[in-house]
Parts: C-alpha cells; sequence; structure tokens
C-alpha cells in the first residue's frame, strides 16, 4: 500500500475509534451504565472478559442498547467467541458518529433506529406539510455557445476540485465477483473504469497547469478496500501520484430485525453480527472524520464533485456543470437527465412548506414518493409530463458538485452525522415483523438538509447521450430492460454509450459519422459500431473536440469502424473504413493530413458458450477480434504527420 494511503487510512481509523486523551469510546460512553447493570450478568457470562469487555458486555444488556438477547448463551461458551462478537461490536461503535444529541456511537444507532422504525410503522409520511414545485436549474444544450462557455468557466477551476469516487460496490448484480472499478470501461483499449477516470484527471493536467495535481477521494467499503488498493498497485497508480490518492473506507453497521432495534446474529454463528452497508451517504462523513477537507481548502481547493464508480460519461458533463455552478453560485449542483413520468428514478425537487416552522429544500425525491406527493400539489395530476414529453422534475444520477467551504461547515455543525431512513419490508399488515433484516442508510443526495437555508442549491441537466451510463444489471435483467425501452445498464450497454456519445461530439465537430446496424449479444442488442474511443487526453470538453477536429467535413467514418484516439491528436482530413489507432505521449502532436485508411479492421464476435474467458468478458458475451488496423504508439517528443495510408512522418524534433 502506498504510504500516504496507509496514514490516511491510520488517521481515519484514529478520528473514529478514539476518544479524549486515546479512551477508547465504549468504556468512555458505557462506564456508568455497566456498573449499574453489573448485577444482571452472572460470573458465567462474564468470566475472563477484561474490564472494557465487561462495560460493553453489560452495556449489550442494557435498556439503551436492547441487545441481551445476543448474550442468551453466554455460560459455559467459549472464551474467544465471547470476545469476538465484543471487538464487531466495539468496532462498528467506534466507527459510528455523534449525533446532535450527543448520543455516541451505536447508542445513538439503536436510538435512531428505534425512532425511525417508529415512523415507518406508522407510515409516517415524510413529505407531509410539503408542496412540490420544479427548483432552480440550467437545462443544457449540448454544444451550443452557451454550453461551450460553460464548459471553459468550469474548466476555469477544474484543477481547483476535488474528485469523489464512490466505489463501495462488488459487482455481482452484473454477475462479476470481483470490484466494478477493474471492469473496462470499453473493449477497444480494455481501460478499467477507474483507469479512465485516473486518465481524465491527468488530462486536466495536461491541458492546465501541470504543477497542480488534480486530487482524487475513493471512497470503499469492507468489500471493495482491498482489492482497490491491489487494483492501484497492479496499475501503477494508473500515472496518479500517491500524494494525489486519498483512500476513506466505510463500514457496515449492524442489520435490524424488528421495530425494537434488535441486532441479529448471523445464521451459522452466534458469535458474529449480520451486518449491511449504511448507504453511500457515509462519503461525506467520512470526508469530515478524515481530516482531508480543511487539508483540501489549505489548498486552495474550492469545489467538490462526487461521481458514481460507473457512470464514464460523468466526466463529459462535469466541466459544464462546475461552470453553472460558478456563474450561479449554487452551494450544491445535482446533475440530472430528462426523466420520463413514472421511470425508476428519483427526481430533484423543491419542496416548499405549508407553515413556517419547515424551511424551503431543494433535494432529491424517490420515484415511488414522488407521484403520491405530486397529487397533493398544483392540479393534482401526479407524475405527468410538460410539453416537453418528460417529466418538469429532471432525474437524479447521483453525480454533485458542491462548494466546499459551507460544505465543510454544514458537516463540522453535525459531527458529520448524515440524515437516516430506513425501508424494511414488512410481513404483515401491521407492520412489525420484517421479511428479512433491514438497516439504518443513508444517501448522498440528502445533503442538501444540512446546508443553511441561504444555500442556493439547483440542477444541471444533461442529454442522457452525453452524461449518464451506468453499468450495474446482468444480462437477464438487461434484456427485461432493453425489451421495455429503458436503457439496460449492462456492461455492453454501457460502453456502446460511450462510443454513441463520442460519435455524437465529432458530428457537433462537423465530422461524417456513418450508424451502423446493432450487434446481439446474449440476447441484447448493442450500438457498438463505429467504436470510436477518444481518450480524455483527446478530449475533454466540446470546445477540445472542436479543436481537434479541424477538418470537420473532410473527416469521413465508416460504420464498420474503429478508432482509437489518446492524446494531442488533430484530425485535419480522414476517411477512415477499418481500424486506426493512434496514440501520443505527453510531449507528442500528431497531425492526421490527407489521409484515407482502410483495411479489415477490428470485429465484434460472440463468445463460444465453452469458452473459458475472464468474468470481466463473459459478462459481456463478446470479445473483440483485432484482425487488422493501422496503430501509432508515439513516444519520442515531436511533431508527426501521418498521411496517405496511414504512413507516419516525424515533422519536428522536441517541441
Amino acid at each position: 500500500m502506498p504510504a500516504t494511503l496507509a496514514l490516511l487510512l491510520t488517521v481515519g481509523a484514529s478520528a473514529f475509534g478514539v476518544g479524549h486523551a486515546g479512551t477508547p469510546r465504549s468504556t468512555g460512553a458505557r462506564g456508568g451504565q455497566g456498573a449499574a447493570m453489573a448485577a444482571a450478568l452472572g460470573e458465567g457470562v462474564l468470566s475472563g472478559l477484561s474490564e472494557e469487555e465487561t462495560q460493553l458486555a453489560h452495556w449489550l444488556n442494557s435498556e439503551e442498547a436492547g441487545q441481551s438477547h445476543l448474550l442468551a448463551n453466554w455460560e459455559g461458551a467459549a472464551l474467544e467467541d465471547k470476545r469476538r462478537l465484543l471487538m464487531q461490536v466495539r468496532e462498528m461503535d467506534e466507527r459510528y458518529p455523534s449525533d446532535a444529541q450527543g448520543r455516541r456511537g451505536l447508542a445513538a444507532y439503536v436510538a435512531h433506529a428505534r425512532e425511525l422504525l417508529a415512523d415507518s410503522a406508522a407510515d409516517k409520511n415524510p413529505f407531509e406539510g410539503y408542496n412540490c414545485e420544479v427548483p432552480e436549474g440550467e437545462r443544457m444544450d449540448i454544444g451550443s455557445a452557451a454550453f461551450r462557455e460553460d464548459e471553459r468557466r468550469g474548466m476555469g477551476v477544474i484543477q481547483d476540485t476535488v474528485f469523489v469516487l464512490v466505489a463501495g460496490g462488488l459487482g455481482e448484480r452484473l454477475g462479476y465477483g470481483g470490484i466494478k472499478v477493474e471492469l473496462p470501461a470499453e473493449t477497444t483499449t480494455g481501460a478499467s473504469f477507474l483507469q479512465t477516470y485516473a486518465t481524465s484527471l491527468l488530462a486536466m493536467q495536461e491541458f492546465g497547469d501541470g504543477g497542480r495535481p488534480v486530487q482524487l477521494v475513493i471512497m470503499t467499503s469492507e468489500d471493495t478496500h482491498d482489492k482497490t488498493v491491489v487494483l492501484l498497485k497492479a496499475g501503477g497508480n494508473f500515472g496518479l501520484q500517491e500524494e494525489q490518492i486519498h483512500l476513506i473506507r466505510q463500514s457496515n453497521v449492524p442489520a435490524l430485525q424488528d421495530n425494537d432495534g434488535h441486532f441479529v446474529a448471523a445464521k451459522d454463528d452466534a458469535f458474529s453480527l449480520q451486518t449491511k452497508p449504511h448507504g453511500h451517504g457515509d462519503v461525506h462523513t467520512l470526508l469530515h472524520m478524515s481530516g482531508l477537507l480543511p487539508k483540501f481548502a489549505a489548498e486552495g481547493r474550492k469545489y467538490l464533485a462526487f461521481f458514481q464508480d460507473t457512470n464514464v460519461l460523468a466526466f463529459k458533463a462535469l466541466p459544464a456543470a462546475l461552470g453553472v455552478s460558478e456563474r450561479l453560485g449554487f452551494v450544491m449542483n445535482s446533475l440530472t437527465v430528462p426523466r420520463s413520468p413514472g421511470e425508476a428514478a428519483g427526481a430533484i425537487c423543491k419542496l416548499m412548506p405549508h407553515g413556517s416552522e419547515q424551511r424551503p429544500l431543494v433535494i432529491n425525491v424517490e420515484y415511488n414518493q414522488l407521484d403520491a406527493l405530486l397529487k397533493t400539489t398544483g392540479e393534482g395530476k401526479g407524475d405527468a409530463a410538460d410539453a416537453s414529453g418528460f417529466s418538469p422534475f429532471p432525474g437524479n444520477v447521483n453525480t454533485l458538485v458542491v462548494q466546499l467551504a459551507p460544505y465543510a461547515t454544514a458537516l463540522a455543525a453535525t459531527g458529520g452525522t448524515m440524515p437516516e431512513f430506513v425501508n424494511p419490508k414488512y410481513a404483515n399488515a401491521e407492520r412489525t415483523v420484517f421479511k428479512k433484516p433491514t438497516r439504518l442508510e443513508c444517501m448522498m443526495q440528502d445533503f442538501p438538509k444540512l446546508l443553511a437555508p441561504e444555500a442556493r442549491v439547483g440542477f444541471t441537466d444533461f442529454a442522457r447521450w452525453f452524461s449518464f451510463s451506468p453499468v450495474k444489471n446482468s444480462i437477464a435483467d438487461a434484456v427485461k430492460l432493453h425489451a421495455n425501452g429503458v436503457f439496460p445498464a449492462s456492461p455492453g450497454a454501457g460502453e456502446a454509450a460511450v462510443y454513441n456519445a463520442n460519435a455524437q461530439l465529432l458530428k457537433i465537430a462537423g465530422a461524417a459519422v456513418e450508424e451502423a446496424e446493432p450487434l446481439t449479444f446474449l440476447d441484447l442488442p448493442l450500438a457498438l459500431r463505429p467504436a470510436l474511443a477518444l481518450s480524455p487526453r483527446f478530449a475533454l470538453t466540446v470546445d477540445d473536440v472542436v479543436r481537434r477536429v479541424p477538418g470537420g467535413g473532410a473527416v469521413s467514418i465508416s460504420g464498420r469502424s474503429t478508432l482509437v484516439l489518446d492524446g494531442a491528436v488533430t484530425l485535419h482530413s480522414l476517411r477512415l473504413d477499418g481500424a486506426l489507432v493512434v496514440r501520443a505521449a505527453p510531449g507528442v502532436r500528431v497531425a492526421v493530413r490527407d489521409c484515407a485508411v482502410t483495411n479489415a479492421g477490428w470485429e465484434w464476435a460472440a463468445l463460444p458458450k465453452d469458452a473459458q474467458a475472464e468474468e470481466a468478458i463473459s459478462i459481456r458475451g463478446y470479445v473483440v477480434a483485432k484482425r487488422e488496423a493501422v496503430e501509432h504508439d508515439i513516444v519520442e517528443p515531436g511533431e508527426y504527420e501521418i498521411s496517405g495510408a496511414g504512413e507516419l512522418k516525424k515533422l519536428k524534433d522536441e517541441l
């Protein structure tokens, strides 16, 4: 593990796990109550335990905790088993933050659980007393003069932005056993999601101030942390310096089995608790606790940009979103896409209270709550379309831009605690029995609840093709979604979305890009041709694309072609019918001029059913057969030209 990463993890653990003067929080928080409850537990239960372990056992047995059922079989149990459970409880206690009422650790978690579960059992409406309005925001016209001006404004602060990757998930839902960020974002280059994001940060430095490293924070989980460290080490941090990368690790919370907040023992181990993730809202708590926020402020950083683990297209939209935040003074800016009525996606809404005891709030409302809320608002039409054919309430994609200073202030006021919710699935009409254990959760998009009333919160809405290509579904689920006219969100669909976005951008620059019939793999049609892999080092913005393609209509790409461009490559005139790959290292400039490339190219072929392919490939159902291509990988600094049938010529030595 890089030294800087190890240091940060140590600091983070200390901030969560130790009270004043190094006293473990469980001891300090439980001592008095533990002594009061000592008579309730017999010597057979407590025998061999240390003073601190004894206090924690007494707390579990107390009314405050309500977890005495966990100690039911402790008479005569092995000491090491008791200590395993107590250690797990202590670790979760240390990592759960204090709340505004001064409750600490798992005492706070249990108290929150009982309050929220009581509201849930009573079927309390969290939006009672509110009307819903369309919030302030910008709906972007991709490639327009106003859009490009916002991009330029955003690029002016992009190196003052800290990028926060929320990467706590495994790929199980995709049918993949590893972490999602190690999957290929596309198969022409094989670059993983994490490598693609790192390349974007390097491109920001290459286009801007090379002496000002862009910072990357990665939130991992108990499931993904070690694998993420291994991936970074194996890839040499993908070109980033160690001091640019900061890992913050999320911890699980106890599962809850009923409305009283009882913890759940593991099915096959009475001395281990079932745990579940606490939700991606933990990223805010962890950033507060890590000590990174004052460090970033001291470096002159102005914004944080939060993005999800498998949405490559977010980086096409973030420059313009930053520009909108600069122009309008948004403290928090949610990136959104046009949303169809009834679509299973949350919407950004402005909640207006009926009375003065509550305040207006611009926030995400989940789709299963939106229709009922809108039926009590205005004309009472519910979740309906406006004249555009879409809902007037834009769809949330969980990509956020926030101003650092008010963000840090808001978190300091709550001790890093985020608003929580609970969503149990009930097995009876009385809402007293759960179908399966639940847990408290928090969502990163609920952060506006912590902001001051005067904080300006809004949205920036982008076309889906430009900004949103999530990869989260198995092939079986993807096929069903496609049949219903919904984006499949499979690995292949995400790859096709990247190629399509690049095709649309080349068209904005004036190039002629031919469309091709979709290819079908594992019963899912995918528009994988032409395959256009444009690295962030080739272009970060629409302005960059237009500048890199000055030839406009003199550039034409057939529907069966593959084009891979990385670095300072300029297309003046190109006719491509096949495969062309040009990689220009830093310090290299390449002009493609008077060039016509025709070859057998690359083909996408179905993976044979009996093929022994890597899991990352088998979940796609296809492979790339690289039959023939013109490839130039240029590392020696200087100016070059590619012309004729793809011949490379050096024009000038170092720039």
